[in-house]
């Protein structure tokens, strides 16, 4: 059986076998310096998605192979562009935590990663879970409710 400690700034597990392991907790420097380099990177998504979608309209459009896609609804672009939009940014961080071991590219770079309290790594379903979790996070804006639990 083991058990776990908070510490200040550290998390200690003690091993069945009687091994204490002190794990840090990632400070709001390091989550932050995390949080935006990903953010930057599904902005970089969110550009390539939008030059993609719209360049391959026109492509369509100027290499006559229109014709064979008129069966498509017009209404269908603005659609697929909100579904792009919707799996940035619910499924930009549940898929790295996953394939990851709890890190994103910014996590990676800033040298974090989530944990169970058990320090294992997280698995899928606790990957899609806290990342529901993150427009709960992300209010009133600017991370202010994930802010304030992460400091409690």
């Amino acid at each position: 059986m083991q058990s776990e400690r908070l510490q200040d700034d550290h998390l200690q597990i003690d091993t069945p076998e009687q091994i204490a392991l002190e794990l840090p907790l990632a400070g709001i420097g390091s989550r932050f310096l995390g949080l935006a380099i990903d953010t930057l990177l599904q902005i970089v998504l969110y550009v390539i998605g939008s030059v993609v979608l719209i360049f391959a309209g026109a492509f369509l459009a100027s290499a006559g192979i229109g014709r064979y896609f008129q069966w498509i609804p017009v209404s269908w672009g603005p659609a697929i562009a909100i579904l792009f939009v919707f799996c940035v940014y619910w499924g930009y961080f549940a898929f790295f935590e996953i394939i990851w071991k709890g890190q994103t590219p910014g996590k990676r770079l800033a040298k974090i990663r989530v944990i169970k309290e058990s320090g294992r790594p997280i698995n899928a379903y606790e990957a899609f879970a806290r990342n529901l979790m993150r427009a709960i996070d992300a209010l009133p804006g600017m991370y202010g409710v994930g802010i304030v639990c992460m400091m409690l």
